[in-house]
């Protein structure tokens, strides 16, 4: 079985949905007004301006989708390659900037020294997982592109298996 990544929901995605669904409706309702108002000039505009909200929601919409999968195809491929490094956790972060269900997700530090010497810097994706000072020093993968370390993906997943949460 092929191995894929857990991302989750987040905000882009939820946002592109709802944006489609409004883009859609209002394209319907716009385009009922504007071919079925007949000689009503007044019912005609409000059609069309219905059909120009409508269009700006549903496009706005596709992007946010389109950037997301964008994302998510990017990290599968990532997997698929099977071309990673080794690197070592170093930080639990909260992100306090998203919070659900009164929970904010927690981002990990992974920190990479190449042969160079030179120290690279990864973070995940934000993880609803509560903050345990055990996940420092533990070695997890991170799935890189090229040399250059412009796309990656911190696989935590390997670290999670060990927590039950009640």
């Amino acid at each position: 079985m092929e191995r894929r990544t857990k991302m989750g929901w987040n905000a882009l995605r939820v946002i592109g949905i709802v944006y489609a669904i409004l883009g859609g409706v209002f394209l319907m309702a716009g385009a009922g007004m504007y071919f079925l108002g007949g000689s009503e000039l007044e019912l005609t505009i409000v059609g069309g301006v219905f059909i120009l909200i409508g269009g700006i929601f549903g496009l706005l919409g596709g992007i946010f989708l389109a950037v997301e999968y964008g994302k998510r195809r990017r990290a599968n491929r990532l997997i698929a390659a099977q071309k990673y490094i080794w690197g070592q956790v170093v930080d639990c972060q909260i992100n306090y900037n998203v919070r659900v269900n009164g929970r904010s997700p927690v981002i990990f530090v992974v920190k990479y020294e190449d042969g160079r010497g030179v120290s690279h810097i990864f973070r995940s994706h934000g993880v609803n997982t509560y903050r345990d000072p055990s996940y420092i020093g533990r070695q997890v993968r991170v799935y890189v592109s090229d040399d250059s370390f412009r796309h990656y993906y911190v696989d935590v997943e390997e670290l999670l298996p060990n927590t039950v949460e009640h």
